[in-house]
C-alpha cells in the first residue's frame, strides 16, 4: 500500500491547509488518531460518515514516511491509523469530491482502481 486517503470537510480543510500540520478532525481528535482509508475502503467509509456532505476534500498521502499503524476496525479490515499530527507536506494530492445526481459521492476513477 502506497497511499491512503483522509476525507475533511470543506471547513476542516480551509482552516488547516496553509498549516504545516493537521491535528485531524474532531472525530481523530476524540479517537486519538487520524483515521485513513484506503483506496478499497474510501466508498464505505464516505458512505457511512460524510452521507449527503459536499463538497468534501480528499486528502492522498503517500505511506512511505508515514508512521501508521493498521488496526481492526469495520467489517474487521485493517484500517491505518496516524498517531500524531500529519505533516501537511505528506499529503501528494489534495482532491474535492462532490454528489451526483443520486447522492453518491463522485470519487475519481484512477483512485478506485488504483
Amino acid at each position: 500500500m502506497d497511499k491512503v486517503f483522509k476525507v475533511c470537510n470543506k471547513d476542516e480543510w480551509e482552516c488547516v491547509k496553509n498549516n504545516d500540520f493537521y491535528e485531524g478532525s474532531k472525530n481523530d481528535q476524540r479517537d486519538g488518531f487520524i483515521h485513513f482509508s484506503t483506496s478499497v475502503q474510501l466508498k464505505e467509509t464516505l458512505e457511512k460518515y460524510f452521507k449527503s456532505e459536499s463538497p468534501l476534500y480528499l486528502l492522498e498521502v503517500k505511506t512511505d514516511d508515514v508512521e501508521l499503524v493498521w488496526e481492526i476496525s469495520r467489517n474487521n479490515q485493517l484500517f491505518p491509523h496516524l498517531y500524531k499530527p500529519l505533516p501537511l507536506s505528506m499529503v501528494s494530492k489534495v482532491y474535492r469530491i462532490f454528489i451526483d445526481a443520486e447522492g453518491r459521492h463522485i470519487i475519481p476513477n484512477h483512485i478506485l482502481n488504483g
